[in-house]
């Protein structure tokens, strides 16, 4: 199978013609249970500092997981841990395809890509002259090597199409175990980038609702914006958690999410008063009257119950 070129969001399901989805953001905190996969690395335009020519090096590549990749011994990989792959270069690209069985530990990976000096007069002679660290997996993009030169790397993940509800079902509970474990907000929008890669309705789960409710109530007001831009449906039962917490953060955040929430008609006026009292929503509600007193005399003269709980 050919290397992807100019992939797009849609890419991923495309490939499932094929037989297997090519993902190029879910990380491996997801993965379907006893499915095997693959990881693909593409290598392209390889620059190194230096002057060296693309005759004159040699390339590995380390998988794995992050820590292993970063926080090994001595700053180096932890190569007890990981995947070694030599890559042959020729004019300056490679690409090459690992088989990873089930993927193991369920958590970010990384790749390593170390270049190394080697003239062709020197058979045992060599020298490190550039490499570079990158979560993965990744779309193609150019990358700076260290201490400097470039390439463009793409690595994806190679996964048997029959294994795409169950990849969507685990995306969802991982992007809700990841909240309660108090992961940072650029943490969950890289879940919901790469649950989105599974297609536009993955986000629409109960489950990615359920992550949303729990942010709600622990007034995470960042994550939840984030969720609700990644498309989570955002409901009346986030909006009763946020107000449940109590605070003014988290009171504004479940007027934001009643507002949100509320189905046109019956987002303007006193319509909206009465829906924020019967979805039992007093602060909301009070929020409401707080910025826009007149609502109040637009209850129905008639309409003593709803204007009591007012």
């Amino acid at each position: 199978m050919a290397p992807s070129v100019g992939r797009t969001r849609s890419d991923a399901l495309n490939a499932a013609q094929s037989g297997f989805l090519q993902l190029a953001q879910l990380c491996h905190a997801v993965v379907a249970p006893g499915v095997q996969e693959r990881l693909r690395i593409t290598l392209r335009d390889v620059q190194l500092p230096g002057g060296h020519g693309v005759q004159e090096f040699r390339c590995k590549a380390y998988v794995g997981p992050l820590s292993a990749v970063t926080e090994g011994p001595e700053g180096r990989p932890d190569k007890g841990r990981l995947r070694e792959v030599r890559l042959e270069v020729s004019a300056g690209s490679t690409c090459v395809e690992i088989d990873l069985g089930v993927p193991t530990p369920q958590e970010p990976w990384a790749l390593r890509v170390k270049f190394y000096n080697r003239p062709v007069a020197s058979l045992f002679a060599q020298e490190k002259v550039a490499e570079v660290v990158e979560v993965i997996p990744r779309p193609a993009a150019r990358v700076s090597l260290v201490p400097a030169g470039s390439i463009n790397l793409e690595v994806l993940r190679i996964v048997p199409r029959l294994a795409h509800a169950a990849l969507k079902e685990a995306a969802c509970a991982v992007l809700g175990r990841a909240i309660e474990l108090g992961v940072e907000p650029d943490d969950v929008e890289d879940l919901c980038a790469g649950a989105r890669e599974l297609g536009p309705d993955t986000l629409l789960e109960p489950a990615a609702v359920e992550a949303l409710e729990r942010a709600a109530g622990a007034a995470k007001v960042e994550i939840v914006q984030r969720l609700l831009k990644a498309g989570v449906r955002p409901t009346m039962a986030a909006a009763r958690a946020a107000e449940s917490a109590g605070s003014p953060e988290a009171i504004e955040l479940a007027r934001d999410l009643f507002k949100q929430a509320v189905p046109s008609p019956g987002s303007e006026g006193a319509l909206i008063l009465t829906r924020a009292l019967d979805e039992h929503l007093p602060l909301v509600a009070e929020r409401l009257l707080d910025e826009n007193p007149a609502l109040l005399d637009e209850l129905p003269v008639a309409g003593g119950a709803t204007a009591q709980k007012a």
